[in-house]
């Protein structure tokens, strides 16, 4: 079965996401007005890429990093050609012919991996395919074999926020450029920059002044299913959801129907709301009380934004974070307040107002055993909620200047 779409409705950072948590193995081939690209996935780690570009192959990038030189890669297609059907990829062929470092060529194929994915990033437009446990064996795929994939398959979050950082770098230097720009203007922007957001528009002028209201998820809540029933109630939940954020005021509202969407998947979650310098923790579900009475009691503790990597990623990128981290902010400032979950599987969602991330969820699975979770969900509800609260909040400026 084909997983496929259009990245005008799925980024490809979504999609990579997307076939990292759900452990699929296959062939992503996305296609641009500039040609195709492939990336290759093995129980959801990137194990291989391809690029049109013929300044891009695997054999120019380590050549041009000193890793081999014109005579070793030479020699190495020598072997190919001689193989004829049965040649192995030109990296294969390399470390089993003992004409390359594997470190070397490890990082080798992560930089093809990375220039991969900045390519597709500037595309506007463009269709993605998978094909399902499919690994398209042939010297345009860049892949190692299945006796080499063990020891090099790629940390897909690393690689990703890796090809991120690039692209940043690139555009900034003005080394990229966007295929298109957009021809339209978003929703979000309907915010201009004479409209200040004041503590008391968002709601956090005193968070323990907010009324706690019951639980809208206490069945879903009740415990932690498995997962196709997890799912299903998911399902539901999504529902209660969408009606509940259509009658939010204040961002704390918004960040509590945020907060217990997300519950309904994960054992354990907690708003952090940003400030500039710092994370502030909010309200938690299975953090201090039982999960069952929804979110507790405001945190309050802090976590300074000039510690570990991975939460000012998450807020300099507006991007959903979903996989393993031992990130030093997690270790130092959460862990010792929340207590370290069994597994370091954890969730980091971005709550938007515009391009602004102003309020995180973090999730995990407590004590209990990881479960698959589908994180495309769980970013259109963010993406609900900013809206939600960007509305209310104009409309809270309107009545102002009207009154």
């Amino acid at each position: 079965m084909a997983f496929s779409g259009d990245l005008e409705h799925l980024s490809i950072v979504d999609v990579i996401q997307l076939l990292h948590s759900t452990r699929k193995t296959g062939t992503l081939k996305v296609e641009g007005r500039k040609g195709d690209i492939t990336i290759a996935f093995n129980d959801g780690y990137i194990v291989g890429a391809s690029h049109y570009s013929k300044g891009a192959l695997i054999g120019t990038i380590l050549l041009e990093a000193g890793v081999i030189d014109s005579e070793t890669l030479q020699k190495a297609l020598d072997i190919q050609t001689q193989t004829g059907d049965n040649r192995k990829p030109l990296v294969a062929t390399l470390l089993e012919n003992g004409l390359a470092d594997r470190d070397a060529a490890y990082r080798g194929l992560e930089t093809l991996i990375e220039l991969a994915i900045v390519e597709i990033l500037t595309w506007k437009k463009g269709n993605f395919a998978l094909q399902v446990d499919e690994i398209l064996v042939c010297d345009e795929f860049r892949y190692f074999p299945d006796n080499l994939d063990q020891e090099f398959t790629l940390p897909t979050e690393h690689v990703l926020m890796d090809a991120l950082r690039i692209f940043d770098e690139k555009m900034r230097d003005g080394l990229l450029q966007m295929e298109e720009e957009p021809n339209t203007i978003s929703s979000h922007e309907q915010l201009d920059s004479s409209t200040l957001l004041s503590a008391d528009d968002l709601g956090l002028g005193d968070l323990d002044a907010v009324k706690r209201k019951p639980p809208a998820f206490h069945e879903a809540l009740k415990d932690q299913p498995t997962s196709d029933l997890l799912q299903s109630k998911f399902n539901a939940v999504l529902k209660d959801t969408s009606a509940s954020l259509k009658q939010v005021t204040t961002l704390p509202e918004t960040a509590r129907i945020l907060l217990e969407t997300v519950a309904a998947l994960f054992p354990r979650a907690l708003t952090l709301v940003v400030w500039d310098t710092e994370l502030v923790a909010e309200r938690g579900i299975g953090m201090t009380t039982p999960r069952e009475e929804g979110p507790g009691p405001v945190m309050g503790f802090k976590i300074p934004l000039n510690i570990g990597t991975l939460f000012r990623f998450i807020l300099d990128k507006g991007l959903l974070f979903y996989g393993k981290s031992e990130d030093q902010a997690l270790k130092e400032q959460l862990y010792p307040v929340i207590g370290a979950p069994a597994d370091p599987t954890l969730l980091l969602l971005p709550l938007k107002m515009g391009k602004k991330v102003i309020a995180l969820i973090y999730a995990d699975f407590g004590a209990q055993p990881v479960a698959e979770i589908n994180t495309v969900q769980l970013e259109g509800c963010a993406e609900h909620a900013g809206m939600a609260i960007e509305s209310a909040l104009l409309r809270k400026h309107r009545a102002t200047k009207t009154g």
